[in-house]
């Protein structure tokens, strides 16, 4: 479960958020959006534990207990930005940012063995990135938010630049994560890759929450 209570951040001096609230149980996956600037990715910022709320918590629930330890070990963040060395191959790329998850580099490799499998890049494993196509490397960037196994999921414009064919995938891939229990949270302008595949609607407006709840199709003419 992932709760936000009361979440408020001003940045130099502007309100930016204010008083963000809602809950997600397990499997659930919320759409966040809103014209620009209206605070979508600084809430995804504040979830992944990039930034501090000025105000307000955010809450991580494991079983149904909250969670006490380092929250940076139960999330993975996916931003916007291609966020690799296209120098590198896939499988370095992996074990590069998987470092910090432990001092045993064949636990790193089985990270990366499965986080390639399962986003359908085990062929390209030993590929340099720049040789990829754009759907590969959104899929690359996915899945350096994964290597961790994260029970929360926070991604900024997950399918922004890509085609139809690498938006699927991606679809697959946040299906699959919800289907395993995860809880996902997305930003993104597509209003029908929101409406396909989350089942929960979070409207912003100038910072300020408009809705929060199901999506459906009297909300869908509000957008």
């Amino acid at each position: 479960m992932l709760k936000v209570s009361r979440v408020n951040k001003k940045i130099q001096r502007k309100n930016v958020l204010k008083d963000i609230n809602f809950s997600l149980n397990n499997g659930d996956i919320l759409g966040i959006v809103g014209p620009n600037g209206a605070g979508k990715s600084t809430l995804i910022s504040i979830l992944a534990t990039i930034l501090k709320p000025t105000k307000g918590n955010v809450s991580y629930y494991i079983n149904g207990n909250l969670y006490d330890g380092n929250i940076k070990d139960i999330i993975g963040y996916v931003p916007q930005e291609i966020a690799f060395y296209e120098e590198l191959t896939i499988k370095d790329n992996f074990m590069l940012f998987g470092a910090s998850i432990s001092n045993d580099r064949s636990i790193i490799l089985n990270r990366a063995r499965k986080a390639a499998e399962n986003l359908g890049l085990l062929d390209e494993f030993n590929t340099r990135a720049s040789k990829l196509s754009g759907g590969q490397k959104r899929r690359v960037n996915i899945g350096i938010g994964l290597l961790r196994d994260p029970q929360f999921i926070f991604m900024d414009e997950p399918v922004v630049g890509v085609d139809y064919m690498a938006r699927k995938d991606v679809e697959n891939i946040i299906s699959e994560m919800s289907n395993q229990g995860n809880i996902i949270v997305l930003t993104s302008h597509l209003i029908e890759f929101i409406e396909k595949i989350c089942n929960k609607l979070l409207i912003i407006k100038n910072g300020k929450q408009e809705y929060f709840g199901d999506f459906n199709e009297e909300i869908k003419s509000k957008i």
